[in-house]
């Protein structure tokens, strides 16, 4: 049995939000964010070895119900899936603006000691002021859609897509479900999935948020537009391939 390790570190997506210039706003409701993969977990999104990481954001080794949130620091909700192959499309939580996306790298690094699939790889965003912000991690393929409802701001990243399956760029404006790309595991990943982020602006800096709705969540009350289709016993993750 082989054992899934931790691909992502620590990372808070600390840079001003007034770096970015300002999108439309949205109508004056709530920010929800949409299931942001075409499938149901233990349905049709893959077979045996289907898992899903939650947020860890405190670093305590809790997610959001107070289980274990598949490592410890955890700063995403990772949705994993059989194959590249598989083709699972990846679909824009909400209405927003692409900021950033980067594409090319490999489906399924040939050997952890290649470059583009180092852990010490740090993705970085430019920025308008000619900074770069840090994702902390190496996100492989990726896209940064912007989002503004009301006084809220939010960035929502969609990380180790399948190389070549982008179907945004940046500046476009895009709907609520609009598909973007395709599952894949770029960058340092050990199995295909996709890291779904979601940083607030606070302060005028973005940092992460964990949407699932749970007593342990001390970030949020939860961000989901309905519930999210998946399977109870899915939560009890182990992240062990067999």
């Amino acid at each position: 049995m082989r054992v899934f390790k931790p691909i992502f570190f620590i990372v808070l997506l600390f840079f001003p939000a007034t770096c970015l210039s300002e999108p439309i706003h949205a109508a004056n409701a709530p920010l929800l964010f949409s299931w942001p993969v075409k499938c149901i977990p233990g349905m049709n999104c893959a077979g045996r070895q289907f898992r899903i990481g939650y947020p860890d954001l405190t670093g305590t080794g809790r997610s959001f119900s107070c289980g274990q949130p598949g490592y410890t620091g955890h700063q995403g909700t990772d949705i994993i899936v059989s194959s590249v192959e598989q083709a699972v499309p990846v679909l824009a939580a909400a209405d927003g603006i692409v900021r950033w996306t980067s594409d090319g790298l490999f489906d399924s690094c040939p050997d952890p000691k290649n470059p583009e699939c180092a852990a010490d790889l740090t993705t970085h965003l430019p920025l308008e002021t000619g900074q770069k912000a840090t994702l902390g991690f190496n996100a492989g393929n990726f896209i940064v859609i912007d989002h503004v409802h009301s006084d809220s701001r939010y960035l929502t990243l969609y990380a180790h897509l399948r190389t070549g399956s982008q179907l945004v760029r940046t500046g476009e404006r895009i709907s609520r479900g609009t598909r973007i790309g395709e599952v894949g595991s770029s960058g340092n990943s050990t199995i295909p999935h996709l890291h779904f982020g979601i940083y607030r602006s606070t302060g005028g800096y973005f940092q992460p948020v964990d949407p699932w709705s749970g007593p342990c969540n001390s970030s949020s009350s939860g961000l989901w537009d309905t519930e999210p289709p998946y399977q109870p016993l899915i939560e009890k993750i182990l992240y062990q391939v067999e």
